[in-house]
């Protein structure tokens, strides 16, 4: 009996997989596609220049030089959309906070006067932000839902004033990091729901950040 059913299993097994897949890369191709205008209303908001380069139909990096925002001299918004074409991977992305994401690369027209790396523990970019961390030699403990380094008074002042400026998104905080050198700021943040974060607020919240550590 069960040798009867085994095939047919397999087979229907085989073809849901299938309709996962392809249902799941259209998805993931208009919800790239969606996004990327998002983040495009955003950065018409800084002036200057852009460019956009497409990684997938669902993962691209859309850069504004000469920005004439305040504080703010270029910027990157990477857009990574949750993968949703293989159910193992939707699964596992989910337990470890992985939605649809915008990565804004910020280089501020003044030098920030010190680093920090602030993650959210067990998420997507966990990892990296250790690694940085590291390669800084900067230690780090915990700092209310987050882990912070290096632990030093004036970066958890900056921390704390950083994530005041968040308010509600602080919620879809993943990583966020300043750096004396290359990129000075960088915001990593889940955006799964669009609609509850308008461009021009997201906008809004970069400058909010950029002035808090120009001024720090």
């Amino acid at each position: 009996m069960l040798d009867r059913l085994t095939l047919p299993l397999i087979g229907v097994l085989a073809v849901g997989l299938l309709l996962w897949y392809v249902g799941g890369n259209e998805l993931m191709r208009r919800r790239g596609s969606r996004l990327a205008r998002w983040c495009k209303r955003a950065a018409d908001k800084m002036g200057g220049k852009q460019a956009i380069k497409w990684f997938t139909l669902h993962s691209f990096r859309l850069e504004v030089e000469q920005a004439t925002t305040p504080a703010i001299r270029s910027v990157a918004l990477i857009g990574l959309v949750e993968s949703w074409d293989v159910p193992v991977i939707w699964l596992w992305n989910r337990l470890n906070w992985r939605r649809d994401m915008v990565l804004a690369q910020l280089v501020l027209k003044s030098q920030p006067l010190s680093g920090l790396e602030l993650y959210r523990p067990r998420a997507v970019l966990a990892g990296d932000a250790q690694h940085a961390a590291r390669l800084e030699g900067w230690d780090e403990e915990p700092f209310d839902e987050f882990r912070i380094a290096p632990a030093t008074p004036s970066s958890l002042a900056l921390a704390r004033q950083l994530l005041s400026d968040l308010q509600t998104q602080r919620q879809h905080l993943i990583r966020l990091s300043v750096r004396r050198r290359d990129t000075h700021l960088s915001l990593a943040l889940n955006v799964p729901e669009l609609a509850a974060l308008e461009p021009e607020a997201f906008y809004d919240l970069l400058s909010r950040l950029a002035s808090s550590v120009d001024s720090a």
